[in-house]
């Protein structure tokens, strides 16, 4: 499945289940029946949101990914700035590319402001501090006209260096032939492009908490979940929400390990 840049090291099917974790928007509109609460903590979808919403969204999946170690590595841990500007970009195209948000979700913590939380400027108490940017794929994930349209030229350009723009394309193509072949062996599945929180409310069971919310959307959809991680933190944390290994690979034989996960709780008739 990966291109001549990245090396296959491991088929580690029996390994454990792992967890994901997403950002936080502010639910006090825009919320109708769309809206899940659990417990103080509120989950919404992004249908229908504005723009302010959004931009606030990406923001979230931005700074989630700042200490990312693919491309901390890629960078030499020299610009994390210009990661979260890229990524904020990569989400931002994610969402803009989408024909269906149902499947797109925040959420919006109780308690926006936790005791050793960094101050933000440009994140207030409506900011989002869990998000997910999801697809029923192959009937909602985008085509390669509508990546373009959400704005594939301005992400790449947004990169830290060409060399990791380079790297993102040929890790995408890698993905998109992993996710063919997942389709071929398994059939339809809720395909998380994106999920992350907010570094300052990271370890509090808020990204947990969302997964359940896209776990339960895949279960009645009767679909698998699946999904792309970067790191053994990142995978550690979605084992704990119920998914598998299903293969890691490195970008080079020195690069941090990267993990294609897949939960089968959706999976058959006796799942939900």
């Amino acid at each position: 499945m990966a291109s001549s840049a990245l090396y296959q090291t491991v088929n580690a099917r029996q390994r454990g289940q792992r967890t994901l974790g997403m950002p936080v928007v502010n639910a006090s509109i825009e919320i109708a029946a769309s809206t899940a609460s659990c417990g103080n903590n509120v989950i919404i979808t992004l249908e229908g949101a504005k723009d302010s919403k959004i931009k606030l969204s990406a923001d979230c999946f931005g700074k989630s990914m700042e200490g990312d170690p693919t491309f901390t590595w890629l960078t030499d841990g020299k610009c994390p700035d210009r990661v979260v500007r890229f990524f904020r970009n990569v989400a931002r195209m994610g969402l803009k590319a989408a024909a269906d948000w149902s499947t797109c979700w925040v959420l919006q913590p109780a308690n926006p402001h936790p005791p050793g939380a960094k101050p933000r400027q440009t994140m207030g108490s409506l900011a989002p501090k869990v998000v997910c940017i999801a697809y029923e794929y192959p009937r909602t994930f985008p085509n390669a006209w509508r990546w373009i349209w959400g704005g594939l030229g301005s992400t790449l350009r947004s990169a830290p260096s060409l060399r990791v723009a380079g790297y993102f394309v040929k890790m995408i193509k890698a993905f998109d032939k992993a996710k063919e072949q997942f389709f071929k062996e398994h059939g339809p599945f809720l395909y998380i492009c994106c999920f992350g929180t907010d570094p300052d409310f990271q370890g509090k069971g808020l990204g947990s908490e969302l997964m359940r919310e896209v776990l339960t959307r895949a279960c009645k959809l009767g679909m698998p979940a699946y999904l792309e991680a970067s790191g053994v933190d990142s995978c550690r944390f979605y084992q704990k929400n119920g998914f598998q290994v299903l293969q890691e690979f490195r970008a080079e034989p020195d690069a941090p390990a990267m993990f294609l996960m897949a939960n089968f709780q959706g999976k058959g008739p006796a799942a939900c």
